[in-house]
C-alpha cells in the first residue's frame, strides 16, 4: 500500500503550541509539540499528572511463569526462598509482579531463570497485548516484530507450546536475544525468521490464524524508562515511523486468514501512532474492521484528535496512561480480517 509522507506529515503537524505546552515542556524537559499533544488529549490537569508520573514512576517489573515446564505455585515459593516476593496479577494467569526482590541474586541470574521457568518483563503492560490476540492450541500465529521475544514467549505459553509460531525480526543481532529466550525456554514450536516484516507477504507462502504487530515505535509511553525519549522524536520523524506503521499493518492485513484476529500495538501514546495507524488501514481496506477486545480493564481508545475524527469502533481499543494505570503507556487493539 502507497501511503506518502507528504500527506502524513500534513495531517498530523501542529505549528501552534501554547504558552502551557512551552511551559510544561521547558519545566520537564520535553519537545513542545509533545505536550501540545498531551494538552489536546487529556487537558492540562492530567498532562501535569502524566508528566510527573513519568518522572516518579514506581518500577515494578513482572514475570511470566512457564507453567509448561514447572508447577508456578512452586516457583513462587522457591523465588520466595531467595529473597522475592511476589504478587499475582489478576487479569493474567501465570504472571506476578515482582513487589520487592534481593539484592542478590538478580531476577536474571537465578538458577529458575537460566533454566527457563520464567520471563522477565520490566513492566505489566507488555503482558497485554498476547493476551488480547488470545490464541487458540493447534493454530498458526505470526509475530511480526519479535524480538527480544517476551510477547512470543507468552504467545507459545497461550497456545501450551502446540501449534506454530512464526517469529520474526528484522534484526539479527535482536532476533539472538529473540532466539536464545526461546531455546532457554525450552520451546518447539516456532519458526524464526530474519525479514523485514513489510514484505514477508512477498516472502512467505502461508496465511495466519493470528497475528501480533507490536510496532516498531516512538516508545514514547515508555519515557520512564528512557528519557532521551522526551527529545528523541521530532515531527518530523515521527511522521516516518507512522509510514512505517501504516505499511507493517497493510502486510499483516495481507497475511492474515478470513476470519483471522491482528492485534496492533505500541509502546507509545502518541494518537498519531495508534489511533490514526489504524484509521489509514481502515479507510484503504474493507476487509478489516476492529473487534471487541477479550481484556478491556483499561481506558478506551480515541474518537477524535485535534481535526482528526476517527471510527466510532475506535472505542474498543485500549489506552494504557502511566498516570491512571501505574503501568507503562501502551496502545492495543484488535482487528479482524471479514
Amino acid at each position: 500500500m502507497k501511503i506518502s509522507y507528504a500527506e502524513i506529515i500534513n495531517e498530523i503537524y501542529v505549528e501552534e503550541i501554547s504558552n502551557e505546552a512551552f511551559t510544561l515542556a521547558k519545566e520537564y524537559g520535553y519537545l513542545p509539540y509533545m505536550v501540545q499533544r498531551y494538552i489536546d488529549m487529556i487537558g492540562v490537569v492530567d498532562t501535569e499528572k502524566l508528566l510527573n508520573a513519568f518522572e516518579h514512576f514506581s518500577y515494578t517489573p513482572a514475570i511470566l511463569c512457564n507453567h509448561i515446564h514447572v508447577d508456578c505455585n512452586q516457583l513462587v515459593d522457591r523465588l520466595k526462598e531467595l529473597g522475592f516476593i511476589l504478587e499475582r496479577i489478576p487479569w493474567c494467569e501465570n504472571c506476578y509482579k515482582v513487589v520487592s526482590q534481593p539484592k542478590s541474586p538478580s531476577l536474571g541470574s537465578t538458577h529458575e531463570f537460566l533454566k527457563g521457568l520464567y520471563y522477565v518483563y520490566r513492566d505489566a503492560s507488555s503482558l497485554v497485548p498476547p493476551l488480547v490476540l488470545n490464541p487458540l492450541y493447534h493454530t498458526h500465529v505470526l509475530d511480526m516484530c519479535a524480538a527480544p521475544g517476551g510477547k512470543t514467549v507468552h504467545i507459545l505459553l497461550l497456545i501450551n507450546d502446540m501449534g506454530v509460531v512464526v517469529a520474526n525480526d528484522i534484526s539479527p543481532k535482536r532476533g539472538a536475544s529473540l532466539l536464545s529466550n526461546l531455546y532457554r525456554m525450552g520451546f518447539k514450536s516456532h519458526v524464526v525468521l530474519a525479514e523485514n516484516a513489510i514484505k514477508l507477504p512477498e516472502k512467505v507462502d502461508m496465511k495466519f490464524d493470528y497475528i501480533l504487530l507490536d510496532a516498531p515505535c516512538s516508545a514514547e509511553g515508555a519515557i520512564m524508562f528512557d528519557r532521551k525519549r522526551k527529545t528523541k522524536t521530532s515531527q518530523q520523524v515521527l511522521a516516518k515511523l507512522v509510514k512505517k506503521e501504516i505499511e507493517l499493518l497493510y502486510s499483516a492485513s495481507k497475511l492474515v486468514k478470513p476470519g483471522g484476529a491482528i492485534v496492533y500495538s505500541t509502546c507509545s501514546i502518541a494518537p498519531e501512532e495508534n489511533e490514526y495507524v489504524i484509521t489509514k488501514i481502515l479507510e484503504r481496506l474493507n476487509n478489516i474492521e476492529i473487534a471487541e477486545s477479550p481484556l478491556n480493564l483499561w481506558s478506551k481508545g480515541l474518537l477524535k484528535f485535534r481535526e482528526l475524527k476517527f471510527d466510532g469502533a475506535m472505542s474498543k481499543c485500549i489506552r494504557i496512561w502511566p498516570h491512571v494505570h501505574g503501568m507503562e503507556g501502551y496502545f492495543v487493539c484488535l482487528l479482524r480480517r471479514r
